[in-house]
């Protein structure tokens, strides 16, 4: 499934990527795009090793998921 990631520019001058389109909450934060695409990518892979270190299921809108 992919979905939407958007970038946006604080006031301050930072950058945040969330996903509006799906329920779970991933975010990722930084001085930069770059920065912020890093921590967006660490947020997910968290996600993901927290569900499988806990023997849970991924939701099913976290599986074979692509952002854009």
């Amino acid at each position: 499934m992919k979905t939407t990631a958007l970038i946006e520019k604080g006031s301050d001058g930072t950058y945040g990527i969330f996903t509006p389109n799906i329920k779970s909450t991933i975010i990722g934060i930084g001085d930069t795009i770059t920065e912020a695409k890093a921590d967006f990518e660490n947020s997910f892979l968290e996600i993901k090793t927290y569900f499988s270190e806990n023997g849970r299921t991924l939701p099913n809108e976290l599986q074979d998921i692509e952002f854009e």
